[in-house]
């Protein structure tokens, strides 16, 4: 798309002529004799480089700069000056002109610092993308120094910037969206969109529309066209989280997606192909779901092209001080805690069966609890699995949705967190399982 420009000069014949050269060079041009006439062109259309003259009637070329930066602070101004106003033309570049040329001035001049002016547009947002990235890896920041836990990090590097499915296997708790973004972030489509669906939270259909969406009266409640996830990530990461909970009459489609590129909206005939790289994560055995029949073996293969192992954290007991201390950084940045010698011990004794996000919320718990600099074993609440009964590591007080949440989470382990079991033995549907899991934000 062609830069569009903005002129304003009171000289009408250099104004005109300059105009007609910038269109003839290809550019969108716009102008107006007074600065009054530029601002609502200003605040009606978006700019990418304004040429001011900076002697006006009335409102000036600087005034016309402060008011432009504050309307459109990206907008690059070129600011054209008379003989006897250069030092005018220097302060104008103190308060935010990209530069500035001195009248007469030669055409082909201008045409240079325009492209110079552009060239330095689009490196400015280049940095300000970069920075938005750096910022979202800081935000998931990997932490480990543990063999396994670095191996792992060394291989999702290494496949990052490749176009191939990835499927990345592991407990719940284990960070395995963490991992995907890496995936996304660490390669050369960070700047495009990373889009994340939960596999096993919708039903079929609904879960079909969220994929590959669905036109306008394809079912009853489509009201209008709509677009679908895997467009929605055009150029960048798909993240198909829970895949072990697909079903089966979908896994086909997504399957011929993978395999194609191609799509069809639900209830459209015309094919779509986008251009997506997939990650894929469970924390299902899929060798065996396949065994089952409860997994396509033809889709199992297509997706594990590469496959992330994530260890669970009771096999990276070695990490637990590295991640300890940066989840009480990350919580109370300002406030310098440490757990206490007891309370550590207790750590390397406990199992983990919701894994590193269970870790987080203990800290967070051991945070929240502890009265002075120091958190105590006390202060961590961790369940006491030596005691026989049922219930034993539930408070003695309690509200109701505690005890349905503690419940809800015993239940989950105990089927090692397959939640079409858990739904069954819940007595509950797995639409409703993931609700709870959310509203009472259970480990996992």
């Amino acid at each position: 798309m062609a830069a569009r420009l903005l002129v304003v000069d009171d000289e009408e014949d250099l104004l005109e002529l300059l105009v007609h050269r910038l269109k003839r060079k290809g550019y969108n041009v716009d102008y107006s004799l007074t600065a009054e006439d530029a601002l609502p062109l200003l605040k009606k259309h978006y700019y990418d480089v304004a040429i001011y003259d900076i002697r006006l009637p009335k409102m000036d070329g600087i005034t016309l700069l402060k008011e432009t930066k504050s309307i459109q602070p990206d907008v690059q101004v070129l600011i054209l000056t008379g003989h006897g106003t250069i030092e005018t033309a220097i302060e104008a570049m103190k308060v935010g002109a990209f530069d500035y040329l001195a009248k007469p001035y030669n055409l082909s001049e201008l045409e240079l610092t325009i492209t110079k002016a552009l060239e330095n547009k689009m490196l400015k947002e280049k940095n300000e993308s970069m920075r938005k990235i750096i910022k979202k890896q800081n935000d998931f920041e990997m932490v480990g120094q543990n063999r396994r836990f670095q191996e792992i990090l060394h291989l999702t590097e290494r496949v990052a910037d490749s176009d191939v499915p990835v499927l990345i296997e592991g407990e719940s708790g284990t960070g395995k969206e963490l991992f995907a973004k890496a995936l996304h972030y660490w390669s050369s489509r960070a700047e495009e969109p990373f889009v994340a669906i939960n596999s096993g939270a919708l039903p079929e259909h609904l879960l079909e529309s969220e994929l590959f969406g669905h036109v306008k009266g394809a079912f009853t409640g489509a009201a209008q066209d709509k677009k679908g996830l895997v467009e929605a990530a055009n150029g960048g990461t798909l993240f198909l989280d829970e895949l072990g909970e697909m079903p089966l009459v979908l896994q086909v489609k997504l399957l011929r997606f993978l395999e194609t590129g191609e799509f069809r909206r639900v209830g459209d005939v015309r094919e779509r192909r986008v251009a997506v790289r997939v990650v894929a994560a469970t924390n299902r055995d899929l060798e065996k779901e396949v065994a089952a029949g409860h997994f396509r073996q033809d889709l199992y293969y297509r997706l594990n092209v590469v496959k992330l192992t994530i260890p669970p954290l009771r096999e990276r007991k070695d990490d637990l001080p590295l991640l300890i201390d940066f989840f009480i950084k990350k919580s109370m940045p300002d406030i310098a805690k440490t757990m206490s010698a007891d309370a550590m011990a207790e750590l390397q004794s406990y199992e983990f069966p919701g894994n590193v996000r269970e870790l987080h919320h203990i800290v967070e718990r051991g945070l929240l609890l502890s009265k002075g600099q120091t958190i105590e074993a006390a202060d961590l609440l961790l369940p006491n699995h030596s005691r026989s009964s049922e219930f034993a590591d539930v408070p003695c007080l309690c509200s109701l949705d505690e005890l349905e949440r503690l419940h809800i989470e015993r239940v989950l382990n105990q089927v090692e967190w397959n939640k079409t079991k858990a739904a069954e033995v819940l007595g509950i549907s797995v639409r409703n399982l993931y609700r709870k899991i959310n509203q009472y934000d259970i480990c996992g």
